[in-house]
């Protein structure tokens, strides 16, 4: 999966704002949110662009072990739902940007996205689908110094022994809940120490407060960077509490209304959707696909009338009681002279129109590429068409809206 800066992104910088649609968090909501606003089923194609911005691993916790849809007959092995997701994105790409959102603002019609090296990009919606844990690079050590809880409380405090009995200095990483698990942990290793996952950084004794950035292999095992200037813990074993994470999550971007366990609040922002584990409980793959595919079609339709001022085409989800005989034959989107095209792909996916290609640079007018050669109006609305089909393409927004 290629990753992207935002001064890569051939709209950046030129427009009043940088992308039509942002999603952040690239698990299993996320991924089914992109691949909505990519490819709409029954519907013409629309142009609007996105962009997936994700500071772990694709797929997120899907990655860590298997997932189980509605039952054993939707039941994927570790890592071949993310598999799947993937293969969709791949058909149907966005631009990844490999950052952090440390914070969301929402002024006047747009909103401001932070990331942690400062950069910003604005937007007309936002999608949020951060899980309840930033996992970093936690993925490449599972199975490998990483293990977690998992089901009931039988399951878990079987697991605790088992790893907690076997390793000399264990980490086990949770929400402040884990604190309710101590005389347990103590009486079976002394040692272990608990991480409190969240932001600042202090200690109580084997007690460590922090957020945990980054994982190293060492001598020991394991060396576990924490934000906050604080220094790492050597390992031999990280184990993740997840039931006590459920409980309470890590904190999210700044400029949202969270609930008291830090979780996205309900709130009525126009533009702001979220789905799967950052709306709180109950957490599965199933509701998190759903809850994204949602997503991904509610900032469609908004940022659609916004950019466009007409609803968007999306007759197969929601309906259309203005379909009548006297207009069932119309087109559902018209392109505009004005729209200025910009590339969404590394290669051009038709030799056809390889020309058109060629010259698009998310600066230059539908109307003005004529002056470069690549043909007639007729012509160019008919290629820039079969690059929309391939979603090849998107439109840079401008600030007069038709």
């Amino acid at each position: 999966m290629n990753k992207s800066t935002a001064a890569s992104f051939p709209w950046a910088g030129t427009h009043p704002w940088d992308v039509d649609i942002l999603v952040i968090g690239g698990g299993p909501a996320g991924l089914a949110a992109v691949t909505r606003l990519r490819w709409m089923k029954s519907c013409s194609p629309t142009p609007l662009s996105v962009v997936l911005v994700n500071s772990g691993p694709i797929g997120g916790l899907a990655r860590l072990g298997n997932s189980i849809l509605t039952g054993p007959a939707l039941a994927f092995p570790a890592g071949e739902l993310v598999r799947r997701l993937e293969q969709d994105l791949e058909t149907y790409p966005a631009p990844v940007l490999d950052q952090k959102v440390v914070e969301i603002r929402k002024t006047k019609d747009l909103f401001t996205t932070t990331m942690e090296d400062g950069s910003v990009i604005t937007s007309v919606s936002v999608i949020l689908t951060c899980g309840m844990l930033d996992l970093r690079n936690i993925h490449q050590f599972w199975q490998k110094g990483v293990t977690a809880t998992f089901g009931n409380r039988a399951n878990i405090r079987a697991i605790l022994k088992r790893e907690l009995t076997a390793h000399r200095n264990p980490v086990i990483l949770g929400g402040p809940h884990l604190l309710q698990l101590l005389q347990t942990i103590q009486n079976l290793n002394l040692d272990t120490r608990l991480l409190i996952q969240g932001s600042g950084h202090h200690n109580q004794g084997n007690t460590i407060y922090g957020e945990l950035v980054r994982i190293e292999p060492s001598g020991q095992g394991l060396t576990l960077h924490l934000g906050s200037g604080a220094p790492p813990l050597e390992t031999d074993r990280l184990i993740l509490e997840f039931n006590s994470l459920e409980l309470h999550r890590s904190p999210l971007p700044l400029g949202l209304d969270m609930d008291g366990i830090g979780y996205l609040a309900p709130n009525a922002t126009p533009g702001l959707y979220h789905g799967g584990d950052c709306g709180g409980p109950p957490f599965s793959a199933v509701v998190a696909l759903g809850e994204g595919a949602k997503a991904g079609l509610e900032a469609y339709r908004y940022t659609h009338q916004f950019k466009y001022n007409r609803p968007a085409p999306l007759f197969a989800y929601y309906g259309d009681d203005s379909v009548t005989d006297e207009n069932i034959d119309q087109d559902d989107f018209h392109l505009h002279p004005d729209l200025i095209p910009a590339r969404l792909l590394d290669r051009c996916p038709s030799a056809r129109v390889q020309e058109l290609w060629d010259v698009l640079d998310g600066a230059t007018s539908i109307k003005d590429l004529e002056s470069k050669g690549v043909g007639d109006n007729v012509q160019i609305h008919d290629q820039i068409l079969t690059l929309l089909e391939k979603r090849a393409i998107t439109f840079c927004p401008q600030r007069d809206r038709i």
